[in-house]
């Protein structure tokens, strides 16, 4: 059986058909297609926008606090 992948900014899954095209270790919504990763702020501002299409009644600024304790625990922007 074969290990599931995941993209080292957002978490998605690599097999995921919504990640687009991978870039190594990333999902083609976190890098570009030379395979840089995207600002830290889009990264973050979309896992915001993919956590209020299930929250409707949280802010945009709960969310966005929420996506940036997420990333803090991601490989590719841990500190």
């Amino acid at each position: 059986m074969e290990q599931m992948q995941f993209c080292h900014s957002c978490g998605m899954p690599l097999q995921n058909p919504m990640a687009g095209i991978v870039q190594g270790n990333y999902c083609g919504n976190c890098a570009n297609e030379s395979g840089h990763l995207n600002p830290r702020e889009a990264v973050q501002a979309g896992i915001a926008h993919w956590l209020m299409s299930f929250s409707p009644d949280v802010t945009m600024e709960i969310c966005m606090t929420r996506a940036d304790h997420y990333l803090k625990a991601m490989p590719a922007w841990a500190k």
